[in-house]
C-alpha cells in the first residue's frame, strides 16, 4: 500500500516534468528560461526531490556566473537560495 506522498510522486508528473523542460532549457543555452522553470518548481514543489535538485542547479549557475566574472548576476541567484 502506497503512502499519500509516494502515490502523489507516482501520479503526478509536475515537477518530474518542469525538472526534465528546465535541464533542457540550460542544454540549449537559454539559461534565464531554466532558472524561471528552477524557481518554479521551488515556488510549487518545495518539499520534492525536483526542488532540491533544482535549488543545486541554481547554485552551480550562480557559481559559474560569479567565475565568468558575472557578479550581478550571481547575486540574486544566492539570494533566493537563501530564502
Amino acid at each position: 500500500m502506497l503512502t499519500e506522498f509516494e502515490d502523489e510522486i507516482i501520479t503526478s508528473p509536475g515537477p518530474c516534468k518542469f525538472l526534465s523542460i528546465a535541464k533542457e532549457f540550460e542544454k540549449a543555452g537559454v539559461v534565464s528560461y531554466a532558472i524561471d522553470v528552477y524557481t518554479k518548481i521551488i515556488d510549487k514543489y518545495p518539499d520534492t526531490f525536483e526542488a532540491v535538485v533544482s535549488r543545486f542547479a541554481l547554485f552551480l549557475i550562480a557559481n559559474r556566473y560569479e567565475k565568468n566574472g558575472k557578479k550581478e548576476l550571481a547575486i540574486p541567484l544566492m539570494r533566493r537560495l537563501n530564502n
